[in-house]
């Protein structure tokens, strides 16, 4: 079989158009790749404050922290001066400090974990504050008080005092 000049031409036309159609094909699904991942993804300048923080990762370190632990409980605390001050407190004191303040427990509730009447309880908490006042209140240049037994092997975070 003869190949024609015209036959020739013919199959040169029909890769042409192929080849064509192949382009303008890939060209297509380029654009609508394009255009689904613009309808899925967002500019972070278009974001609001809300979906910001939704993205945001705050890391948390053991040195951003002091453990205390109170009962079977243990309390991180990232003030360094207001977990020297309750440092300062005595035993019961800090718990009734911790329970009231970190836990958010009435003075009643208190009492019943401790045994303690909820008169006792709110007294030993005027004075935890008044002492915790007076401490904030001289130890405001940062000077380090000695550490305590409380600081010491806490096992949560495993970090040594």
């Amino acid at each position: 079989m003869e190949k024609t000049e015209g036959y020739e031409e013919k199959i040169e036309c029909q890769f042409d158009t192929f080849c064509k159609t192949v382009l303008r094909n890939c060209a297509k699904n380029i654009q609508n790749q394009e255009k689904r991942r613009k309808e899925k993804t967002k500019s972070l300048e278009l974001l609001t404050q809300t979906e910001l923080s939704q993205l945001q990762v705050c890391d948390t370190y053991e040195s951003d922290y002091i453990c205390i632990k109170v009962l079977d409980h243990h309390i991180h605390i990232e003030d360094v001066a207001l977990a020297k001050g309750i440092e300062t407190l005595s035993k019961r004191k800090q718990e009734i400090i911790i329970f009231s303040f970190f836990f958010g427990l009435k003075s009643k509730e208190i009492g019943s974990l401790l045994n303690l009447s909820e008169s006792t309880v709110s007294e030993h908490k005027r004075k935890a504050l008044k002492e915790l006042k007076g401490f904030m209140e001289e130890n405001t240049d940062g000077s380090q008080s000695k550490k305590d037994t409380i600081f010491s092997n806490c096992p949560c975070c495993r970090r040594k005092r």
